[in-house]
């Protein structure tokens, strides 16, 4: 066991005694790196859907923004957090000021329009100015520590995922083979490790098992294999908790972590629900009693239009230069996103090219050859008319990348036109069967 000596036992207390300034300062540089943390994620979940999601089965969704919803609680938690620590220690400040100024306290003789029996139970009801500078100055350090257990956790959880998560896109990305037949056993190993887990943990709570000889075993083992899990932040987490544990009343320390979960998982899971019905384009939350449900037919969306999509804002599906169209030509920009990849890898087929022809030359080819894979796997009508052959060209649009083609207003009536963009359902081949994309509503006024 660590035996300190009596001068470093000093030195920590006095450190301790001075660490509010500290805090001040970290507290408030914490708020204003973390304010940035939401839109952090929001960037994230975006570039996952636009150049990661690998398929539109449930799992790589629900798992994904998941992973969002759990990152964005976490960087609410950590903003509030600090943010109420910082307030708690300016009031403290600010106390401790007053105190200054009366070092005396509180005079509970001299209150105005007080009696000496109310200022009798006021006394018992405050207590000194000094007992609450203390108690005050406590409870702000414990809740600052509170938000660094919660910084090492969201950054074990953030690392972890992200382990989880590249291993399995590059496994599934560069051996497809291998992930398809390892796939079912991981995840068989994984729910069983799972389910002990639970169990041992469950077991855990009982001292009749934890002091069980075979039991209590399993859990030091399982508790000291397990440490790889938190990603590095084990003991400095546990350095925190442990303190927390041993000293606070255990119906308080069980209270306090009961409600900070109960808190976190709430605002994960609303987080997690609000993503969800925006990402299908389901309205919710809506105050007004009779607008619209979402209907692509009744509504306008933004993003649809380069006039009209706010700047710096990615596109989302499909894009045409304005809501208002004049001219002789339709300028469409089509996003590709990588979900198309599932679809296309049945359709496409790489050109076999000779060794002999130059590279610039085989990239032409190729770029030839997918361009028609696309022209295939995409049908754009104009109304009732369907366009025959599109010429299509590659186009980065800022952080998307995505198809251009040009198609022509001739056939556009003065008024409202619609354009439909279906996709191959690439599993009905050899029959073709198409399956709507999107429909971008507009209006036409020759010049």
């Amino acid at each position: 066991m660590e035996n300190l000596s009596p001068e470093k036992s000093n030195w920590i207390q006095e450190l301790s005694n001075q660490s509010w300034n500290l805090e001040l300062v970290v507290s408030g540089a914490a708020i204003f790196s973390t304010s940035f943390l939401p839109e952090l994620t929001d960037a994230a979940i975006e570039s996952y859907f636009e150049n990661y999601q690998l398929s539109n089965s449930v799992v790589n969704q629900v798992f994904p923004l998941l992973a969002y919803s759990f990152a964005k609680s976490s960087a609410y938690l950590l903003i509030i957090t600090f943010a109420v620590h910082f307030i708690l220690r300016a009031f403290w400040i600010a106390i401790v000021g007053l105190r200054a100024v009366f070092p005396q306290g509180i005079n509970y003789e001299n209150i105005p329009n007080t009696s000496k029996s109310l200022a009798e139970t006021y006394k018992k009801k405050f207590g000194t100015l000094d007992g609450f500078i203390i108690r005050l100055d406590r409870f702000s350090s414990q809740i600052f520590s509170i938000a660094f257990v919660m910084v090492l956790f969201s950054l074990m959880l953030a690392l972890l995922y992200l382990l989880i998560f590249t291993g399995t896109v590059g496994i599934k990305t560069f051996f497809p083979e291998f992930y398809s037949k390892a796939k079912p056993i991981f995840l068989v190993s994984g729910g069983l490790i799972l389910v002990t887990s639970l169990i041992l943990v469950l077991l855990s709570t009982n001292e009749k098992y934890r002091e069980h000889p075979v039991i209590g075993k399993l859990l030091m083992q399982f508790i000291d294999k397990s440490t790889w899990l938190y990603m590095g932040m084990y003991k400095p987490i546990q350095y925190i908790n442990f303190t927390f544990a041993s000293n606070l009343p255990r119906k308080k320390y069980y209270f306090t972590v009961s409600f900070i979960g109960l808190f976190f998982f709430g605002l994960a899971l609303s987080i997690y629900l609000d993503k969800m019905l925006t990402h299908y384009g389901i309205t919710h939350l809506e105050s007004r009693n009779f607008y619209s449900t979402g209907t692509s037919e009744h509504k306008l969306t933004p993003n649809f239009y380069d006039n009209l999509r706010p700047e710096n804002e990615r596109i989302e599906a499909v894009s045409i230069q304005s809501d208002v169209v004049e001219g002789a030509f339709l300028k469409l920009y089509i996003n590709y996103s990588k979900v198309f990849d599932v679809d296309l890898a049945k359709i496409c087929k790489e050109p076999t090219l000779p060794d002999t022809l130059k590279k610039h030359k085989q990239r032409l080819l190729v770029d030839k050859s997918r361009l028609e894979c696309f022209s295939q796997y995409f049908k754009i009508a104009l109304n009732d008319s369907t366009f025959d052959s599109v010429e299509l060209f590659f186009e980065d649009q800022g952080s998307t990348k995505g198809l251009r083609t040009y198609l022509s207003t001739e056939k556009c009536k003065i008024g409202r036109n619609t354009l439909y963009i279906k996709t191959m359902n690439v599993d009905s081949l050899p029959k073709k069967v198409w399956t709507d994309y999107v429909e971008v509503p507009f209006w036409y006024a020759k010049d």
